[in-house]
């Protein structure tokens, strides 16, 4: 017998090792297998997508409040500026006495006031326009 067929024997003669486990077969989906490994969690409490669209949503409603009271305010102050109640600078300064302060600056800053509360106007107009398309 030569050398190679002595260990070639030695080899097939030996007594086989234990076998190992078999590993079991893998799951079907994720929580199959967060279900196999956890203890005392449940694969629910990790679920995490639901709180994801509650913050966001939740996020969103308080930008949409602040949205709300940006336009307030802003339409507040074009009343203020630019509107007909005898409060507004437009017509306290439209309703002054001659050779006043007041009629010096209607002179010269009206125009000014009226661009300003059409801008402001503006603005409002297009922010209502975001506050809109939140809404959808």
């Amino acid at each position: 017998m030569s050398l190679f067929e002595q260990k070639f024997r030695v080899v097939i003669e030996a007594d086989e090792a234990p076998a190992t486990p078999a590993p079991e077969a893998a799951p079907d989906s994720d929580k199959a297998a967060m279900a196999q490994t956890l203890t005392s969690a449940k694969p629910e409490d990790f679920d995490v997508q639901g709180g994801r669209e509650k913050i966001v949503d939740h996020r969103k409603q308080e930008q949409v409040q602040k949205l709300k009271e940006w336009i307030v305010h802003i339409d507040e102050f074009i009343k203020y500026l630019n509107g007909t109640d005898p409060s507004s600078m437009q017509v306290q300064l439209h309703s002054a006495a001659c050779d006043s302060i007041f009629e010096d600056i209607a002179r010269s800053e009206k125009k000014k006031i009226s661009r300003l509360a059409a801008e402001l106007s503006s603005l409002s107009e297009s922010l209502k326009g975001y506050l809109i398309s939140a809404n959808d």
